[in-house]
């Protein structure tokens, strides 16, 4: 039996930012929901009712887009966590990095973007890391 190595990534980025919730029940909860054709419903109405503005729904799904080609892009080399910026957490951090808005991007836990630049935040990605991680066809 081989001990899994331990990997840590070069990178720990995360992305304070308006996010949108939904609250689930118990996994057991849930099941009995659906098999009732309650669950479906409930998270709609969730759904409906916790949707974020037009412009912040946007750029949530830019950030999102982001997120995933930066982990196309670079693998595990990058962690990247997403903290709603009205959570608890998010309260903490934004108060410990000084932010009043958002979204906020922190990498290694110091360096922070405020705002969202995909231009910027790649180049501060490509200066830390270099070459992209080659992908096999």
């Amino acid at each position: 039996m081989s001990a899994k190595p331990d990997f840590k990534p070069q990178l720990d980025v995360e992305v304070i930012a308006y996010a949108p919730t939904e609250f689930y029940h118990c996994q057991h909860c849930e099941i009995v929901w659906g098999h009732l054709d309650f669950g479906q419903k409930l998270h709609a109405e969730q759904r409906r009712a916790g949707q974020l503005p037009p412009e912040l729904q946007a750029e949530y799904a830019a950030i999102s887009d982001w997120i995933l080609d930066t982990a196309a892009t670079y693998g595990q080399r990058v962690r990247v966590k997403i903290i709603d910026a009205v959570s608890i957490e998010g309260l903490l951090k934004s108060i410990r990095h000084r932010s009043r808005r958002f979204p906020v991007i922190v990498i290694n836990g110091s360096e922070r973007f405020s705002g969202f630049d995909r231009e910027l935040l790649d180049r501060a990605l490509e200066q830390r890391l270099g070459q992209k991680e080659v992908t096999p066809a």
